[in-house]
């Protein structure tokens, strides 16, 4: 429970609302980024109406007909366009790539979203799971000046200020399984993040308390709810969640 005490500090008042939100947020959004699709689970958006908004500013609409993905980018796709005819894209080509989901693309994010079978009974997913579409967008890789790669977002809906991307070399925690439920765990150890369309920065479990500050230091309000032991990963997207609705 909440209790503020009502004041016209502009500055209190946004350290109050953010203490609030996050406070809101944590349970929804712990280990609440999207799971990213891997090569093998394209088919699930193939034959889907997508919408491609090119780099030049137009913006084109079709079904998706497959793509190929390396090491989690999605290197090319080929859509049927609206009049029948076939069309290919490249990174460098596109900005924004919005596949619609399916059922099965859903379950999927709503399943893998959750780091445990509690908190799946706990938790409102519906930010999460009622995705109508799942989003590729165009962003310079950590390790490679000017190097652009088309990658899934993770956080659509709160990506005003950060935006989230699998990070390919990541590696996920150990989980606790039974009778192959997955009960703990799974909770990738990096991610990428990209602020203000440029490089993208690689963000670590192990140093994320001491990178903390320069991720969200333009922000006073967050250094203020969070710091020290108050800054843990399992809540790095209620982080960001909070970031994007309060710090603009």
């Amino acid at each position: 429970m909440f209790i503020f005490k009502i004041t016209k500090n502009p500055s209190h008042m946004k350290y109050l609302i953010l203490a609030f939100c996050f406070g809101l947020c944590t349970s929804a959004f712990a280990q609440g980024f999207i799971t990213p699709l891997e090569a093998d689970d394209m088919f699930v958006i193939n034959g889907k109406e997508c919408i491609v908004n090119l780099a030049s500013g137009e913006e084109v609409t079709g079904k998706f007909l497959g793509g190929t993905m390396i090491n989690g980018y999605l290197s090319n796709f080929n859509i049927r366009l609206e009049n029948g005819e076939k069309a290919k894209f490249k990174p460098e080509d596109v900005a924004r790539l919005s596949v619609k989901a399916s059922k099965l693309a859903k379950l999927a994010m709503m399943t893998e979203s959750a780091s445990s079978i509690k908190e799946m009974t706990n938790t409102n997913f519906d930010e999460i799971v009622n995705r109508e579409y799942i989003v590729f967008e165009t962003a310079m890789r950590h390790n490679k000046a000017s190097k652009l790669r088309l990658m899934q977002l993770l956080n659509p809906g709160f990506d005003s200020q950060i935006k989230v991307f699998a990070d390919p070399n990541a590696k996920e925690t150990m989980g606790v399984g039974v009778g192959g439920v997955k009960l703990t765990g799974g909770a990738d150890k990096s991610y990428l993040f990209v602020q203000n369309d440029e490089k993208a920065v690689l963000v670590k479990k192990g140093s994320y308390k001491k990178n903390f500050d320069e991720l969200y230091g333009n922000c006073p309000a967050m250094l203020q709810v969070f710091a020290g032991e108050k800054v843990k990963w399992n809540d790095v997207a209620g982080h960001v969640f909070a970031y994007d609705q309060v710090c603009k």
